[in-house]
């Protein structure tokens, strides 16, 4: 395995452990909503986005060494097939099949997290409906002004 293929091999292990902790941001947000703690749901969002930023610029990173390595990692290509048992092709073998179920779980996961987010949107959407409606009925006293005991 030469050093192209050594570090693509890496920046894939990199990018499935920032799609780990994306799945576990995922589904810690989604305890948080149901718990309705807002502030957790601000920081799981903020994480999000920060580990969507990294695996963008991994991203990039990744795609560079791949165009550097393309000979090397081509199927057609005579060191890209290797031996059936060789440890670089089936390192690379597993590591690319670990890196579909963890890509396809994140996706199931955003999807479940969307969902959870439009219904929520709905909900909170008819509880401020409803709070309006009765809004006179359940407005401060205070602020009516009013003074007892005048006029008479």
């Amino acid at each position: 395995m030469n050093a192209e293929t050594t570090r693509y091999l890496e920046l894939l292990e990199e990018r499935l452990a920032l799609l780990g902790s994306l799945a576990t941001a995922l589904t810690a947000a989604r305890l948080d909503i149901v718990a309705l703690d807002i502030d957790g749901l601000e920081a799981r969002i903020s994480e999000q986005d920060r580990l969507c930023n990294e695996i963008r610029s991994l991203d990039v990173e990744l795609d560079r060494v791949q165009l550097q390595c393309k000979a090397h990692l081509s199927p057609v290509s005579p060191q890209a097939m290797g031996a059936p048992n060789d440890a670089a092709v089936i390192r690379r073998r597993e590591t690319i099949d670990r890196l579909t179920r963890v890509q396809a779980s994140v996706k199931q996961l955003n999807n479940e997290h969307q969902v959870l987010l439009r219904r929520s949107r709905r909900t909170v959407s008819a509880l401020l409906n409803s709070y309006h409606s009765f809004a006179m009925t359940y407005s401060n006293p205070a602020d009516e002004h009013i003074i007892v005991g005048e006029g008479l």
